[in-house]
């Protein structure tokens, strides 16, 4: 007499067709956006025993066939550690498709919309309907195949003897998974229909040269860091210095860890200087790696051919470099903001179009804020080094600042700066020797920018807890002109967008940054300033992650408040404006 479990097996050995194993093979991390603009990292699912992928098409039968089973099982196993999403290359897909489609089938499942395709690709993938299932820690496959629906096949009523409620194959894997069973290596099959990776494909047919094509690409993107004395660990000074780190390019593109600071991809036409790569470069690059990153011979070295720069002013020499007192920094102990105020001297006054920081030494400098006092505000509060208006500052990535054309900062004759400066022990004594430089406009500008803020001090981040969401709102009393975000959190930082409530009600989306990283707090400039009526609303969105699945939390087990030191946490975000009148 068979028992329950023998037969099960029997039959799934009978009923199952038998394929290779599609549980074999190392995995690349990834990383993509979703129809709601958030950021998902494969390896960021550490928590998770599985991440189930299903390969969706809206024109493919049996991948709008297993849609509902994938949904289905993402409700039954809410809160369990397994994470469910669906994969979109189609290049006909946008995120408002996707998004409308999730809110017809009344789900949240995330849809990643892979625009680049390279993720497909490297996934190695070849038709829709195909299920992944991946274990994020070891970032190993345990399955790829079809996801098996029962459809009241005898394999579900002799299922339903055993582990009753059972759907699919993929729903059998997942209860095997996270009970900690071995799992059948058969493989259902998939029928889908051939996955067409279109943009990959008119990449790939089309000769690619590292001169005309890649070195381009990494001088635009790459080289203002990666360059001898830059802030970058090694230097795109040669060919063969990006060949040799060209497994290294590679991950860094699919995770999108490189270029730092990404805003997300729908905003990027909207900014300057923002740190982004396009889809089509992306490919570009991926597919001369996966040539071998070669060379033509005969032809000069663009990279090489760069000329080193003789000043460490990136924007040139300033018009007025002041010189930052020597600050001593010990090597141990919780260091306080020191505040030191500095003449400027001026016979006249100036406006203000970009700022550059010269930084002695970046490795226990937290940041530096300047700010401005005129002889009045220096009388109020002078036991307190006298009241201040905030000008502007240095942060990880934010070395210099370049105002937008048309604008400026004025100081006046009469006023000084009082320099803020925050750092943090790092084992060793060290003394930073920083200064900054001015550039200066022969004319006033158009439109005189003042700084403002939108912030959140009200929070308390639970231990332990992945995402804690925290907004801010403030409003704008006159009709003025947005410039700039300044966006600043410490290490639980983890996404923040932005958006403009008008006084008509209606809304506008004004930028996202889905993967926001503490070490790179950049200026993302518009390029064309966004008028903002008076009683206009800037509400902020954001959320930390105060878990030790975040690598760059101290410690995961403290209630988190705001506070000055780099281990508490800030919700600010600073705003150019100018009034529009």
């Amino acid at each position: 007499m068979f028992r329950p479990l023998a037969l099960l097996l029997g039959l799934c050995s009978l009923l199952l067709p038998m394929l290779s194993a599609g549980s074999s093979g190392s995995v690349p991390d990834f990383a993509l956006i979703d129809q709601f603009g958030r950021f998902h990292q494969l390896s960021r699912y550490v928590d998770a025993r599985a991440v189930v992928i299903l390969v969706y098409d809206k024109d493919s039968e049996p991948s709008k066939a297993a849609l509902p089973e994938l949904i289905s099982l993402s409700r039954r196993y809410q809160g369990a550690p397994v994470q469910f999403m669906a994969l979109v290359a189609d290049s006909a897909e946008s995120r408002n498709s996707l998004s409308e489609l999730a809110q017809s089938l009344g789900t949240d499942l995330p849809f990643l919309l892979d625009d680049s395709q390279l993720v497909s690709d490297a996934l190695v993938i070849r038709e829709s309907a195909e299920v992944l299932i991946i274990d994020p820690v070891r970032l190993q496959m345990l399955y790829r195949g079809g996801i098996g629906l029962y459809n009241n096949a005898p394999m579900q009523q002799a299922l339903a003897a055993n582990l009753p409620g059972m759907t699919s194959h993929l729903h059998y894997l997942v209860h095997s998974v996270l009970r900690g069973e071995p799992i059948l290596t058969d493989v259902m099959p998939v029928s889908g229909r051939p996955l067409v990776l279109d943009k990959l494909e008119a990449v790939r047919s089309q000769p690619v040269s590292y001169e005309a094509d890649i070195a381009p690409i990494l001088m635009d993107r790459c080289v203002e860091c990666h360059k001898t004395g830059g802030i970058a660990p090694w230097a795109m000074d040669s060919h063969r210095m990006v060949q040799g780190w060209s497994s290294m390019i590679r991950e860094t593109l699919l995770t999108r860890r490189m270029p730092p600071g990404q805003i997300d991809p729908q905003y990027a036409d909207r900014y300057d200087d923002v740190h982004h790569i396009s889809d089509h470069e992306m490919a570009l690059l991926m597919n001369w790696i996966e040539l071998g990153a070669p060379r033509s011979s005969g032809h000069e070295d663009p990279l090489a051919q760069q000329k080193p720069e003789h000043s460490s002013w990136q924007l040139g020499e300033p018009d007025l470099v002041i010189e930052f007192p020597p600050q001593n920094i010990p090597a141990t102990g919780v260091l306080e903001y020191v505040f030191v105020p500095i003449e400027l001297g001026l016979t006249e006054g100036k406006w203000v179009t970009a700022y550059e920081f010269d930084i002695g030494d970046k490795s226990a400098l937290h940041h530096i804020i300047i700010y401005t006092q005129d002889a009045r505000q220096r009388r109020q509060n002078a036991s307190g080094g006298g009241s201040r208006t905030n000008f502007g500052g240095y942060a990880p990535g934010r070395e210099y600042v370049v105002l937008s054309e048309g604008t400026g900062i004025e100081l006046k004759r009469d006023m000084r700066f009082m320099i803020q400066f925050h750092y943090t022990a790092i084992g060793r004594e060290l003394v930073d020797r920083s200064r900054l430089g001015l550039h200066f406009s022969d004319t006033p500008p158009a439109r005189a920018l003042s700084r403002t803020a939108v912030m959140n001090g009200d929070f308390v981040i639970p231990p332990g807890t992945r995402e804690f969401p925290v907004s801010a709102t403030t409003v704008i009393p006159h009709d003025s002109y947005l410039y700039s975000f300044a966006p600043h959190m410490h290490f639980r930082g983890k996404r923040i967008r932005f958006s403009a409530h008008y006084p008509d009600g209606s809304r506008e989306s004004l930028l996202s940054i889905p993967n926001f990283q503490h070490n790179w707090q950049m200026v993302y400039r518009l390029k064309e300033p966004v008028f903002l009526p008076a009683g206009t609303e800037i509400v902020a969105e954001g959320a930390f992650d105060n878990s030790r699945y975040n690598p760059l939390n101290p410690d995961p087990g403290q209630s988190v408040v705001w506070g000055d030191q780099v281990w508490d946490e800030m919700f600010i975000t600073w705003m150019r404006i100018a009034d529009a009148n």
